[in-house]
């Protein structure tokens, strides 16, 4: 089975002609697709799925043109944009045109005032359940209710939480939380930031716990494994982000190993060769 890298963000060095949102520092990390493919190719990772970055926003014109240079090593996650009048018609535009396969719904978006599982995230979740757009949830544990309401009112839309919901080690009343949504049967988990989530350095074992945790509660098969680049390189280093998963679940059998690291995200979504 392949190795996918899970989740990451890709963004152009010529902000020229791929211009950053306002307010995008001048020394952002380089972040590039073929940097990427260089640093994945040294550890034998064979392609990723592309979350739109926040450094474009709403702008996917870098991500459409590393998906059609590179349609064997991605696959793209478009970000919605719930203050548009039709937040549908552009994701629509992206899937048709451009082979997306997910949506990222971000709670930080949101208009003030509005719940993500209000009209507009309704709106969103039933055009991907209808489409087969997978939703990825950008959220903090706050957010834990308003996505078990919007899964609960849509079965049928695959959905995905990044970063371990950002759940900490030492957080059990919120662990408890991101383990009960494990009823919806629909619901995968993304094993990921681990710099950002540990409370520890390199290798991060104190998230051992939690990802053990979630095996418990979703099955492998509905867990996946991923780097977080560019943010890893200087953090820790691709490669060495790449090895977390050897240090955090050093026992896990050598078929749970092959569905972390790449078999449920290619269940998931269409590319890679699969």
């Amino acid at each position: 089975m392949k190795q996918i890298d899970a989740h990451l963000h890709v963004w152009s060095n010529d902000p020229v002609k791929f211009p950053f949102r306002p307010g995008t520092p001048d020394s952002i990390a380089q972040g590039d697709a073929e940097f990427l493919l260089e640093l994945q190719a040294e550890v034998g990772v064979d392609g990723a799925l592309i979350v739109q970055p926040i450094h474009h926003e709403f702008d996917h014109s870098y991500v459409n043109d590393v998906l059609a240079r590179y349609p064997d090593k991605f696959v793209g996650m478009a970000l919605a944009d719930p203050k548009a009048d039709d937040p549908t018609a552009a994701l629509q535009a992206l899937k048709d045109e451009h082979g997306y396969q997910g949506v990222r719904l971000n709670p930080g978006l949101w208009p003030d005032g509005e719940s993500m599982d209000g009209p507009v995230g309704d709106r969103l979740m039933t055009f991907c359940a209808d489409t087969g757009l997978v939703v990825g949830f950008l959220i903090e544990p706050s957010h834990f209710a308003q996505v078990d309401a919007l899964c609960t009112r849509h079965p049928d839309a695959k959905v995905i939480i990044d970063h371990f919901g950002s759940v900490k080690p030492g957080q059990t009343s919120e662990l408890a939380k991101l383990l009960a949504l494990a009823r919806h049967t629909n619901m995968y988990v993304k094993v990921s930031r681990f710099p950002v989530s540990s409370d520890s350095e390199w290798p991060y074992t104190d998230m051992s716990e939690t990802i053990h945790e979630l095996i418990g509660a979703y099955g492998v098969e509905r867990l996946m494994f991923a780097t977080d680049f560019p943010h890893v390189v200087a953090q820790c280093g691709y490669a060495r982000g790449w090895q977390i998963a050897d240090h955090v679940t050093p026992t896990l059998k050598q078929e749970q190993r092959k569905w972390l690291m790449g078999g449920t995200v290619m269940s998931l979504f269409n590319g890679w060769g699969n």
